[in-house]
């Protein structure tokens, strides 16, 4: 049974610790006040929510290592949006993961979401699917699966992985601008009807960067295969 926190604390922790090959110590934590940052990791946002208005969470709780919360957008398309962020049992990586959901009270309406994630890194790798294998490739496919984004070279700050289940994501758009990367994993319908309920997953982790496809494609083949979660 979930329970409602009493007291409004909007900041909380999903700190990671040290990952062999990265130079320092990750912290992370999550502002509920402000659901377009996500998880904030030093410079980097994480698995962040687009709701095309900021808006504080109406409700919120915590569940064991989640962090729940509810947000209402007061716009035209009546959509209420539930996001859970947690840390995702890796290895060699420092992972979390963002459970969305979304439902509109409107007839007919638009629920689409995107969870964006803003990087600094110098370089882009795309993941695409080769029948069941993954694949690594410098130019950005029809369809992506994930991205990989690099750091310079000797920085110690690892490469970063960011994907959407592959049975939630829509589409993967990417777009680089003063030495930063800006990621969009879209999820949802365009056209939504009351009463739906629409729910999606979008993983990011911070590994080595030394072979960073093979920490990478393991990560993304445990992520695709996991089972789909029931509540939020």
């Amino acid at each position: 049974m979930n329970t409602a926190t009493r007291s409004f604390t909007a900041r909380h922790r999903l700190d990671a610790g040290p990952i062999t090959g990265l130079v320092t110590t990750i912290t992370a934590a999550v502002d509920l006040d402000h659901p377009l940052r996500g998880i904030t990791c030093g410079v980097d946002h994480l698995l962040g929510l687009d709701l095309r208005a900021a808006c504080p969470p109406v409700d919120h709780w915590m569940r064991g290592g989640d962090i729940v919360a509810v947000y209402e957008p007061d716009d035209p398309r009546r959509v209420r949006a539930t996001a859970l962020w947690r840390r995702w049992p890796a290895t060699d990586a420092a992972a979390w993961e963002v459970v969305v959901s979304a439902t509109t009270t409107r007839e007919q309406s638009d629920a689409s979401l995107a969870v964006v994630s803003d990087v600094v890194a110098q370089e882009i790798a795309w993941g695409r699917l080769d029948g069941a294998r993954l694949r690594w490739q410098d130019s950005a496919p029809d369809a992506a699966a994930c991205v990989l984004l690099r750091r310079p070279a000797g920085s110690g700050a690892g490469s970063v992985l960011i994907t959407g289940h592959p049975a939630d994501a829509r589409q993967m758009l990417a777009r680089r601008a003063d030495g930063r990367f800006h990621l969009e994993c879209w999820l949802f319908s365009a056209a939504a009807e009351k009463g739906v309920l629409f729910r999606g997953r979008v993983l990011a982790a911070i590994g080595p960067a030394p072979d960073d496809t093979v920490w990478a494609t393991r990560l993304w083949e445990e992520f695709s295969a996991s089972p789909p979660m029931l509540t939020a």
